[in-house]
Protein backbone atom coordinates (compact mmCIF):
# COMPACT_ATOMS: atom_id res chain seq x y z
CA UNK A 1 0.00 0.00 0.00
CA UNK A 2 2.75 2.36 0.96
CA UNK A 3 4.55 1.74 -2.32
CA UNK A 4 1.47 2.73 -4.28
CA UNK A 5 1.17 5.99 -2.34
CA UNK A 6 4.85 6.80 -3.01
CA UNK A 7 4.50 5.84 -6.64
CA UNK A 8 1.42 8.08 -7.01
CA UNK A 9 3.16 11.01 -5.32
CA UNK A 10 6.28 10.80 -7.41
CA UNK A 11 4.63 9.93 -10.75
CA UNK A 12 3.86 13.52 -11.54
CA UNK A 13 7.36 14.65 -10.60
CA UNK A 14 8.95 12.00 -12.77
CA UNK A 15 6.82 13.03 -15.72
CA UNK A 16 7.83 16.64 -15.20
CA UNK A 17 11.47 15.68 -14.90
CA UNK A 18 11.27 13.74 -18.12
CA UNK A 19 9.71 16.72 -19.92
CA UNK A 20 12.40 19.04 -18.57
CA UNK A 21 15.16 16.66 -19.66
CA UNK A 22 13.68 16.48 -23.16
CA UNK A 23 13.47 20.27 -23.37
CA UNK A 24 17.02 20.76 -22.09
CA UNK A 25 18.31 18.25 -24.61
CA UNK A 26 16.67 20.22 -27.49
CA UNK A 27 18.21 23.49 -26.26
CA UNK A 28 21.60 21.78 -25.87
CA UNK A 29 21.55 20.64 -29.55
CA UNK A 30 20.69 24.15 -30.82
CA UNK A 31 23.42 26.02 -28.92
CA UNK A 32 25.84 23.45 -27.54
CA UNK A 33 28.92 25.05 -29.06
CA UNK A 34 28.23 28.50 -27.53
CA UNK A 35 27.52 27.41 -23.91
CA UNK A 36 30.05 28.47 -21.27
CA UNK A 37 31.32 26.37 -18.41
CA UNK A 38 29.14 28.30 -16.03
CA UNK A 39 25.90 27.34 -17.82
CA UNK A 40 26.86 23.70 -17.87
CA UNK A 41 27.45 23.77 -14.10
CA UNK A 42 24.06 25.33 -13.34
CA UNK A 43 22.28 22.75 -15.51
CA UNK A 44 23.90 19.98 -13.48
CA UNK A 45 22.56 21.58 -10.25
CA UNK A 46 19.06 21.67 -11.73
CA UNK A 47 19.18 18.01 -12.60
CA UNK A 48 20.47 17.11 -9.11
CA UNK A 49 17.62 19.09 -7.55
CA UNK A 50 15.10 17.21 -9.60
CA UNK A 51 16.60 13.92 -8.50
CA UNK A 52 16.45 14.95 -4.85
CA UNK A 53 12.84 15.88 -5.21
CA UNK A 54 12.01 12.50 -6.63
CA UNK A 55 13.58 10.59 -3.77
CA UNK A 56 12.29 12.90 -1.03
CA UNK A 57 8.81 12.74 -2.53
CA UNK A 58 8.09 16.47 -2.19
CA UNK A 59 6.03 17.74 -5.06
CA UNK A 60 6.58 21.34 -3.95
CA UNK A 61 10.34 20.96 -4.00
CA UNK A 62 10.25 19.44 -7.48
CA UNK A 63 7.99 22.22 -8.70
CA UNK A 64 10.34 24.86 -7.21
CA UNK A 65 13.30 23.25 -8.96
CA UNK A 66 11.49 23.17 -12.25
CA UNK A 67 10.37 26.80 -11.89
CA UNK A 68 13.80 28.07 -10.89
CA UNK A 69 15.54 26.17 -13.67
CA UNK A 70 13.09 27.47 -16.27
CA UNK A 71 13.38 31.08 -15.18
CA UNK A 72 17.14 31.07 -14.72
CA UNK A 73 18.40 29.07 -17.61
CA UNK A 74 15.84 29.25 -20.38
CA UNK A 75 16.37 32.87 -21.47
CA UNK A 76 20.19 33.20 -21.31
CA UNK A 77 20.60 30.29 -23.73
CA UNK A 78 18.25 31.89 -26.25
CA UNK A 79 20.01 35.21 -25.81
CA UNK A 80 23.33 33.54 -26.31
CA UNK A 81 22.14 32.03 -29.57
CA UNK A 82 20.75 35.36 -30.75
CA UNK A 83 23.95 37.14 -29.76
CA UNK A 84 25.99 34.57 -31.61
CA UNK A 85 23.84 35.06 -34.73
CA UNK A 86 24.21 38.84 -34.51
CA UNK A 87 27.99 38.59 -34.08
CA UNK A 88 28.27 36.29 -37.11
CA UNK A 89 26.09 38.70 -39.12
CA UNK A 90 28.20 41.69 -38.07
CA UNK A 91 31.43 39.85 -38.97
CA UNK A 92 30.09 38.92 -42.41
CA UNK A 93 28.93 42.53 -42.97
CA UNK A 94 32.26 43.92 -41.87
CA UNK A 95 34.37 41.52 -43.98
CA UNK A 96 32.37 41.82 -47.20
CA UNK A 97 33.56 45.33 -48.20
CA UNK A 98 37.15 44.26 -47.65
CA UNK A 99 36.75 41.44 -50.19
CA UNK A 100 35.08 43.77 -52.70
CA UNK A 101 37.88 46.30 -52.39
CA UNK A 102 40.44 43.54 -52.92
CA UNK A 103 38.65 42.31 -56.05
CA UNK A 104 38.41 45.82 -57.46
CA UNK A 105 42.08 46.42 -56.84
CA UNK A 106 42.92 43.13 -58.54
CA UNK A 107 40.79 43.86 -61.59
CA UNK A 108 42.37 47.27 -62.23
CA UNK A 109 44.63 47.09 -65.28
CA UNK A 110 48.22 48.24 -64.78
CA UNK A 111 49.03 51.58 -66.31
CA UNK A 112 50.71 51.30 -69.70
CA UNK A 113 54.20 52.79 -69.86
CA UNK A 114 54.50 55.97 -71.84
CA UNK A 115 55.95 55.43 -75.33
CA UNK A 116 59.56 56.29 -75.65
CA UNK A 117 60.29 59.25 -77.79
CA UNK A 118 62.44 58.49 -80.75
CA UNK A 119 64.68 60.99 -82.32
CA UNK A 120 65.03 60.73 -86.03
CA UNK A 121 68.62 60.67 -87.05
CA UNK A 122 69.53 63.26 -89.51
CA UNK A 123 70.75 61.70 -92.69
CA UNK A 124 73.14 63.54 -94.89
CA UNK A 125 73.71 62.44 -98.39
CA UNK A 126 77.26 62.04 -99.49
CA UNK A 127 78.28 64.75 -101.90
CA UNK A 128 78.49 63.77 -105.52
CA UNK A 129 82.17 63.17 -106.24
CA UNK A 130 81.63 64.27 -109.81
CA UNK A 131 82.99 62.62 -112.95
CA UNK A 132 86.08 60.45 -112.73
CA UNK A 133 89.12 62.41 -113.85
CA UNK A 134 91.52 60.24 -115.81
CA UNK A 135 94.93 61.07 -117.21
CA UNK A 136 95.90 59.41 -120.49
CA UNK A 137 98.96 60.86 -122.24
CA UNK A 138 97.56 60.59 -125.77
CA UNK A 139 94.24 62.31 -125.00
CA UNK A 140 93.21 65.87 -124.11
CA UNK A 141 90.65 66.82 -121.47
CA UNK A 142 87.72 66.77 -123.87
CA UNK A 143 88.60 63.31 -125.10
CA UNK A 144 89.18 62.00 -121.59
CA UNK A 145 85.77 63.30 -120.42
CA UNK A 146 84.05 61.66 -123.38
CA UNK A 147 85.88 58.37 -122.69
CA UNK A 148 84.69 58.37 -119.08
CA UNK A 149 81.08 58.95 -120.22
CA UNK A 150 81.35 55.99 -122.64
CA UNK A 151 82.67 53.68 -119.87
CA UNK A 152 80.09 54.70 -117.27
CA UNK A 153 77.20 54.40 -119.74
CA UNK A 154 78.34 50.86 -120.54
CA UNK A 155 78.61 50.04 -116.82
CA UNK A 156 75.05 51.22 -116.21
CA UNK A 157 73.85 48.92 -119.02
CA UNK A 158 75.67 45.93 -117.50
CA UNK A 159 78.71 45.75 -119.80
CA UNK A 160 82.16 44.88 -118.48
CA UNK A 161 85.56 46.13 -119.63
CA UNK A 162 85.45 43.99 -122.77
CA UNK A 163 82.42 45.91 -124.01
CA UNK A 164 84.01 49.18 -122.90
CA UNK A 165 87.09 48.44 -125.00
CA UNK A 166 84.99 47.80 -128.13
CA UNK A 167 83.12 51.10 -127.67
CA UNK A 168 86.29 53.14 -126.97
CA UNK A 169 88.13 51.76 -129.98
CA UNK A 170 85.11 52.54 -132.17
CA UNK A 171 84.84 56.13 -130.87
CA UNK A 172 88.57 56.71 -131.54
CA UNK A 173 88.28 55.43 -135.11
CA UNK A 174 85.04 57.27 -135.96
CA UNK A 175 85.62 60.71 -134.40
CA UNK A 176 88.92 60.61 -132.48
CA UNK A 177 86.86 60.58 -129.24
CA UNK A 178 85.27 64.01 -130.00
CA UNK A 179 81.59 64.78 -130.10
CA UNK A 180 81.89 66.11 -133.61
CA UNK A 181 79.17 67.89 -135.53
CA UNK A 182 78.77 67.51 -139.29
CA UNK A 183 78.94 70.30 -141.84
CA UNK A 184 76.38 68.33 -143.82
CA UNK A 185 73.96 68.51 -140.87
CA UNK A 186 73.87 72.17 -139.65
CA UNK A 187 71.51 71.25 -136.81
CA UNK A 188 74.25 69.16 -135.21
CA UNK A 189 76.21 72.32 -134.29
CA UNK A 190 73.38 73.33 -131.97
CA UNK A 191 74.25 70.44 -129.65
CA UNK A 192 78.04 70.47 -129.57
CA UNK A 193 80.69 72.68 -127.93
CA UNK A 194 83.51 70.86 -129.66
CA UNK A 195 85.69 72.65 -132.17
CA UNK A 196 86.05 69.43 -134.18
CA UNK A 197 83.64 68.71 -137.05
CA UNK A 198 83.42 66.36 -140.03
CA UNK A 199 81.48 66.24 -143.27
CA UNK A 200 81.01 62.55 -144.03
CA UNK A 201 77.43 62.41 -145.25
CA UNK A 202 75.01 62.90 -142.33
CA UNK A 203 77.22 61.12 -139.77
CA UNK A 204 77.22 63.02 -136.44
CA UNK A 205 78.45 62.66 -132.87
CA UNK A 206 81.15 60.64 -131.20
CA UNK A 207 80.23 57.42 -133.05
CA UNK A 208 79.38 59.19 -136.32
CA UNK A 209 76.01 57.58 -136.45
CA UNK A 210 73.61 58.58 -139.23
CA UNK A 211 70.05 59.75 -138.58
CA UNK A 212 69.11 58.68 -142.08
CA UNK A 213 70.09 55.09 -141.22
CA UNK A 214 67.73 54.90 -138.28
CA UNK A 215 70.18 55.51 -135.44
CA UNK A 216 68.08 58.32 -133.96
CA UNK A 217 67.48 62.05 -134.11
CA UNK A 218 70.31 64.55 -134.50
CA UNK A 219 69.75 65.75 -130.94
CA UNK A 220 69.97 62.22 -129.56
CA UNK A 221 73.10 61.33 -131.54
CA UNK A 222 74.85 64.55 -130.44
CA UNK A 223 74.51 63.53 -126.78
CA UNK A 224 77.50 61.35 -125.83
CA UNK A 225 75.67 59.19 -123.29
CA UNK A 226 72.63 58.61 -125.57
CA UNK A 227 74.83 57.87 -128.58
CA UNK A 228 76.88 55.37 -126.49
CA UNK A 229 73.68 53.67 -125.27
CA UNK A 230 72.59 53.11 -128.88
CA UNK A 231 75.99 51.60 -129.67
CA UNK A 232 75.93 49.23 -126.67
CA UNK A 233 72.35 48.10 -127.37
CA UNK A 234 73.28 47.22 -130.94
CA UNK A 235 76.41 45.41 -129.75
CA UNK A 236 74.31 43.27 -127.37
CA UNK A 237 72.31 42.06 -130.39
CA UNK A 238 75.47 40.69 -132.03
CA UNK A 239 75.66 36.98 -131.30
CA UNK A 240 78.97 35.92 -129.73
CA UNK A 241 80.52 39.38 -129.69
CA UNK A 242 82.24 38.58 -126.35
CA UNK A 243 84.51 36.05 -128.08
CA UNK A 244 85.29 38.30 -131.04
CA UNK A 245 88.29 40.55 -131.39
CA UNK A 246 87.83 44.25 -130.59
CA UNK A 247 87.94 45.14 -134.30
CA UNK A 248 85.51 42.41 -135.36
CA UNK A 249 82.97 43.36 -132.69
CA UNK A 250 83.20 47.04 -133.65
CA UNK A 251 82.74 46.25 -137.33
CA UNK A 252 79.70 44.10 -136.57
CA UNK A 253 78.02 47.21 -135.17
CA UNK A 254 79.29 49.96 -137.47
CA UNK A 255 79.44 48.16 -140.84
CA UNK A 256 82.33 50.37 -141.91
CA UNK A 257 84.04 50.46 -145.29
CA UNK A 258 87.31 50.08 -143.38
CA UNK A 259 86.81 47.22 -140.91
CA UNK A 260 90.49 46.74 -140.10
CA UNK A 261 91.01 50.31 -138.85
CA UNK A 262 89.45 49.64 -135.44
CA UNK A 263 92.25 47.33 -134.35
CA UNK A 264 94.83 50.16 -134.16
CA UNK A 265 93.01 51.70 -131.18
CA UNK A 266 92.76 48.59 -129.06
CA UNK A 267 95.86 49.38 -126.98
CA UNK A 268 94.67 52.92 -126.27
CA UNK A 269 91.27 51.60 -125.26
CA UNK A 270 92.84 49.42 -122.58
CA UNK A 271 94.99 52.32 -121.38
CA UNK A 272 91.85 54.37 -120.86
CA UNK A 273 90.19 51.54 -118.95
CA UNK A 274 93.23 51.10 -116.69
CA UNK A 275 93.31 54.84 -115.98
CA UNK A 276 89.61 54.82 -115.17
CA UNK A 277 89.89 51.90 -112.73
CA UNK A 278 92.85 53.55 -111.03
CA UNK A 279 91.06 56.87 -110.65
CA UNK A 280 87.86 55.52 -109.09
Amino acid sequence: MLSKIIEGATGTVRNAASAVATRLNGVRVAAVERLSGEHRGRRRIAVIALAAAVFVGSGATAAWALTTNEETYGEPEAVAVDATTEEATEEATTEAPTEEVTEEATEEAPAEPAPEETTEEETTEAPDPGPVDIDVSDLDDEQEANAVTIIETGAELGFDDQGWAVALATAMQEAKMYNAASEAVPESFEYSDSSVSYSDHDSVGIFQQRPSMGWGSVEELMDVSTSASKFYNTLSDVSGWESMSIASAAQAVQISAYPDYYAQWEGLAWDVIDAYNAAK
